[in-house]
């Protein structure tokens, strides 16, 4: 009852705010919120009981799906466009792929779900980028507010975590538990996640010319970057640090005695929690049991190499032999358990437009010209993706992947769009440049 009461109310406003402001803004509004705060289930069918890591074992419909849906109804057309050509044959081999593998259990279409869910995804990020460019698509201020709200109520619910208030949960670092906030994502790790997605897009709004817009994006990011640090997660922390450091130091509208002075001040107070995580990494240098699940996860690849095991299929399959897996716990990287489950065609035809993205990222930064701000944003995150994605499996899971690739086909539209811009302003100079020499010409010949 009551998840059918949060997906009423959250329809009706979601048509009020399309009806008077647009559906880009309502449609942006209602994944954000569906992705970063809490989840809840609407209906599912058809479960079969099985272990799984990346989706419910049920094929499901949860309110991030409903999200995605509004969204993609307020902006069709911008969101096929955004798309890349190579994950509709993504989408297309993984169906393949559980056919031709016989795989009807209700777990594996479950992950064969999430993944097309996580390419719509990065098409709704896309046209929310075309759309801001267009001057149809949501304001900074607008993005800035919303962003606003939702890192401060994780942040309130992160210091009611943090005196007591509220559960939280702990691990060990060696002197002891050591007490870890996770605000309204249920596991630190998870609040993490949320965080480093939300940072991707409020980094260009930090430059923004709106001033109200600018002031509540920086301190979105200072909050951003606090409970990243305080949910004590290694990767997680790292890369928002990272995203954030090479941000200041490549991207566009700072001094020089800024670019040095912001990141030494925030090295100097991030002291305490870089000394807990120091301390976390002594006790527990490989992570508790990673390498036995790598290898467990190596020597499953190794057998199903081409065509995987089938999406959310993974524990299923090597449960069968393998005790930790029989368990629940995957191999801790979400790039290995994707390669193990989808197979290596799949994951090709996954991975050609994100590397193609930074490649256009890269020519931007190596230009010697004006950088993009979403290029260098993009290659700012790559480090961090990296780092969250090799290092676990928990991005895989459901709204964060989702809203990892919500954040990414957005800063990738930007990045095509800058492209098209520096390629258009390289054809002006050119006609100019040709234009006045045809000029001089007829003037010497008269």
């Amino acid at each position: 009852m009551t998840a059918l009461a949060v997906s009423l109310i959250g329809t009706v406003v979601f048509l009020l705010i399309w009806h008077f402001r647009s559906g880009q803004l309502a449609g942006f509004i209602a994944v954000i919120a569906a992705c970063s705060l809490t989840t809840t289930t609407l209906f599912s069918f058809g479960g079969d009981g099985a272990l799984t890591a990346m989706a419910d074992p049920d094929v499901t419909f949860a309110t991030f799906n409903l999200a995605l849906l509004g969204a993609f109804l307020a902006m069709p057309f911008a969101t096929m466009r955004s798309v890349p050509i190579a994950w509709w044959f993504f989408i297309l081999s993984v169906v393949i792929g559980v056919i031709a593998g016989g795989l009807s259990a209700p777990h594996v279409w479950s992950g064969a779900l999430q993944w097309a869910t996580v390419v719509f995804a990065w098409g709704i990020g896309g046209a929310l980028a075309l759309g801001r460019l267009s001057g149809s698509g949501p304001s900074d201020r607008s993005m800035s507010v919303v962003f606003a709200i939702v890192v401060g109520w994780h942040g309130v619910t992160a210091l009611l975590q943090a005196i007591g208030v509220r559960a939280v949960s702990a691990i060990e670092s060696g002197d002891g538990e050591l007490t870890r906030v996770s605000g309204l994502a249920g596991h630190s790790g998870n609040l993490g996640k949320i965080m480093f997605c939300l940072v991707l897009f409020l980094l260009p709004l930090t430059r923004s010319s709106d001033r109200v817009a600018r002031r509540l994006a920086t301190g979105s990011v200072v909050v951003a970057v606090a409970l990243t640090g305080v949910s004590f997660s290694r990767a997680n922390t790292l890369a928002v640090f990272v995203l954030v450091g090479l941000w200041l130091l490549l991207g566009p509208g700072l001094s020089l005695s800024k670019r040095l002075l912001i990141p030494a001040v925030a090295l100097v107070l991030s002291i305490p929690i870089l000394d807990v995580l120091i301390q976390r990494n002594q006790f527990d240098p490989e992570g508790g049991l990673r390498p036995v699940l790598l290898e467990t996860a190596v020597h499953q690849i190794g057998q199903t190499f081409w065509f995987g095991v089938g999406p959310n299929n993974y524990l299923n399959i090597v449960g069968q032999y393998d005790p930790f897996a029989a368990g629940g716990l995957p191999v801790h990287s979400a790039l290995l358990l994707a390669l193990a489950e989808l197979g290596f065609v799949s994951v090709l035809l996954l991975a050609l437009p994100l590397v193609w993205v930074l490649v256009l990222a890269a020519r931007s930064l190596l230009s010697g010209k004006r950088r993009g701000t979403y290029s260098v944003l993009l290659l700012a995150a790559a480090p961090g993706v990296y780092f969250i994605a090799s290092t676990g499996w928990g991005i895989l899971r459901e709204q964060y992947l989702i809203l990892l690739f919500f954040a990414l086909g957005y800063l990738a539209a930007g990045v095509r769009l800058e492209a098209q811009a520096r390629g258009g302003a390289e054809r002006s100079r050119r006609l100019s440049v040709d234009g006045s020499r045809s000029d001089r010409l007829l003037v010497g010949q008269r």
